[in-house]
């Protein structure tokens, strides 16, 4: 009975050791080493797998969720939004970003450029892979950063991130989300073992008298490849 007993304490044991593993890239550097290697292997990637949520509801027109590809030359996106356009709840809205203009397939009206980006407090999508005003850009601008203990991706548990935690500014988050009103925003940035970015939380004031909103964006898969083309 008693080595029955111990089995779950090895299992765990395990797991606890892998989330430690010496394999890693991010272990005992600076900060600020371990955010230039991420931000350097993200803006190196043809393309990512990515995914947007907000954490709240602010009462006026926002950006819910958002999931798709975007890929890096020439600037692209292609995927699905959900949010609150012009006071009315749309959900799944298939979007395409190419050539520098924002495609939208709204119902009824069907393929349409007429929604612009700043509308939804959202950056065109295609944008996000900028290395000097999208995601990682982030990533090096941050301050104060500390790191957190190990732990297993959200999005795939074979996965061990290392959450930094600090400060952004508001210009630096208007990069990403135009309309934050905010001098100042929490960040969390969760760094694979791999060095890789695997998720960024964004907290404080996005909305003019609304609560504080995270936003989180999960980088899902890299080294993505997809010829994303306008709408005919």
């Amino acid at each position: 009975m008693k080595r029955v007993a111990l089995v779950p304490l090895a299992v765990a044991a395990l797991v606890l050791a892998g989330c430690g593993s010496s394999g890693s890239t991010t272990s005992g550097k600076a900060p600020s080493s371990v955010m230039a290697a991420a931000k350097k292997k993200l803006d190196s990637t043809s393309g990512v797998e990515i995914a947007l949520s907000a954490s709240g509801d602010p009462g006026s027109d926002y950006l819910k969720s958002a999931e798709g590809t975007i890929v890096a030359k020439p600037p692209a996106f292609d995927g699905k939004i959900s949010g609150r356009i012009s006071g009315i709840q749309a959900s799944d809205i298939h979007v395409i970003s190419a050539g520098g203009t924002l495609w939208v397939d709204a119902p009824i009206l069907g393929w349409t450029d007429n929604y612009q980006p700043k509308q939804l407090c959202a950056p065109d999508p295609a944008t996000l892979l900028n290395p000097d005003s999208g995601v990682s850009d982030l990533l090096t601008s941050a301050t104060g950063l500390t790191a957190g203990s190990a732990e297993r991706d959200t999005n795939d548990a074979s996965v061990v991130t290392t959450p930094y935690s600090g400060k952004e500014s508001g210009d630096a988050i208007r990069q990403i989300l135009p309309c934050a009103k905010g001098d100042s925003f929490g960040v969390t940035f969760a760094i694979a073992s791999d060095g890789s970015l695997r998720s960024a939380k964004l907290t404080g004031s996005f909305f003019p008298g609304a609560s504080s909103i995270t936003y989180t964006i999960d980088i899902t898969k890299y080294d993505v490849t997809k010829d994303i083309k306008a709408p005919k």
